[in-house]
């Protein structure tokens, strides 16, 4: 029984990563020398709520849009994002 519980709980924790996650891992990864905080921005989006996970979403995908239109060079680490950004 103690077993079945346990898988249960485990079952509805979140183990796939979110757009804020996806947000924060590109921004730490491609800007993170231009002040970019990465600590203060997984503090921020931890425990991110659906709006907020779309807002995240729709700032990735704004930020990949607007790192290509500078040619700012992020060695590919948009592309793991790409499913989570809408491309």
């Amino acid at each position: 029984m103690t077993t079945l519980l346990l898988a249960t709980f485990l079952g509805c924790l979140p183990t796939a990563a979110g757009p804020c996650d996806d947000y924060c891992n590109y921004m730490c990864a491609c800007h993170a020398g231009d002040g970019f905080d990465c600590d203060q921005c997984r503090t921020e989006y931890a425990s991110a709520d659906p709006a907020l996970q779309d807002q995240c979403e729709i700032s990735l995908r704004e930020q990949i849009d607007a790192d290509e239109s500078a040619a700012v060079d992020c060695d590919g680490i948009g592309s793991p994002t790409d499913t989570a950004a809408g491309r």
